[in-house]
């Protein structure tokens, strides 16, 4: 079912160079954007791991997914993707339902497409390496990223046919059932609080708080924010502002300073501690790479 949180939670602009071919791909890894904080666009998305793990979240589901594991996010799907490895990697492939229409030329636009845009057909947020079949989908992907990099003749058509045989693969599974939603409602229960912090991050918040956002116990909340997104309150709520701190710092148009008050950090000490123990080196050596960037 579509979040209904979304309309409260970060709608993301979405960086899409040419409109004529609406997609774009972003590569995560260190020492560059490594997480993929809460937020929802208008378009659609697959992911694939290629090195390492990440915690992702796709609405109120979370699951750990590993190098060889894909990610399908329907538009307006609250997601998110946090490294649980050092190193690790994914692609993202955020593109425009537009690619996929055929003007209803043929029945797969009323067959398949227009279910799945309308939201009237789910179909499986994660697709794990170790389930038969599910290569083609996560190599799909991959190969999309190679050709987008390269642009060579022709480039355009090669990623409009890996995008349909993703898709196909993903057909093939068994749609959403029932029982599957039954089994996410301990995680549905911090869904609220994780709408709140990816506006409110840079805002103070206590266990205790958190936890009466989510209508549980705070020794409860403790073990069930854990067992959810792979990490403590106070490591997600880092997470969300380093990531923040990161896309300040590369404007340049503010000092070290003036970031960290922006993203909730009193300290300038601690900010800088923080981000080097997420980023490896601090704020100062970050505005440096990218200046000489």
């Amino acid at each position: 079912m579509q979040s209904a949180c979304n309309s409260l939670s970060q709608k993301e602009h979405t960086d899409i160079p040419d409109f004529t071919f609406p997609i774009n791909i972003f590569h995560l890894h260190r020492g560059y954007h490594q997480i993929i904080p809460p937020h929802w666009h208008e378009y659609l998305e697959w992911i694939a791991v290629t090195k390492g793990s990440f915690r992702v979240q796709v609405d109120n589901r979370f699951e750990d997914m590993r190098e060889g594991d894909a990610i399908f996010v329907n538009a307006r799907e609250i997601h998110s993707a946090f490294p649980i490895d050092e190193n690790s990697e994914l692609y993202a492939v955020v593109f425009h339902d537009a690619l996929l229409r055929n003007s209803s030329l043929d029945s797969t636009e009323t067959q398949y497409i227009q279910p799945l845009l309308h939201h009237e057909i789910h179909l499986p947020p994660f697709y794990l390496a170790e389930q038969a079949g599910t290569f083609p989908i996560h190599s799909a992907i991959v190969k999309l990223a190679k050709d987008f990099q390269e642009k060579r003749f022709g480039y355009e058509l090669l990623i409009k046919s890996s995008l349909f045989s993703a898709l196909g693969v993903a057909f093939q599974y068994e749609l959403r059932s029932l029982s599957d939603s039954k089994s996410t409602k301990p995680q549905t229960a911090i869904q609220p609080l994780l709408v709140h912090l990816s506006q409110h991050f840079h805002e103070p918040i206590t266990i205790e708080k958190a936890a009466q956002m989510c209508c549980v116990s705070p020794n409860y909340f403790c073990t069930l924010f854990k067992k959810a997104t792979g990490k403590t309150l106070l490591e997600y709520v880092n997470l969300l502002r380093i990531h923040e701190a990161d896309q300040l710092l590369r404007t340049g148009i503010y000092s070290v300073e003036q970031v960290a008050l922006k993203v909730g950090y009193t300290s300038t000490t601690y900010f800088g501690r923080i981000f080097k123990k997420y980023k490896t080196h601090t704020p100062t050596e970050h505005m440096k790479g990218i200046a000489y960037s």
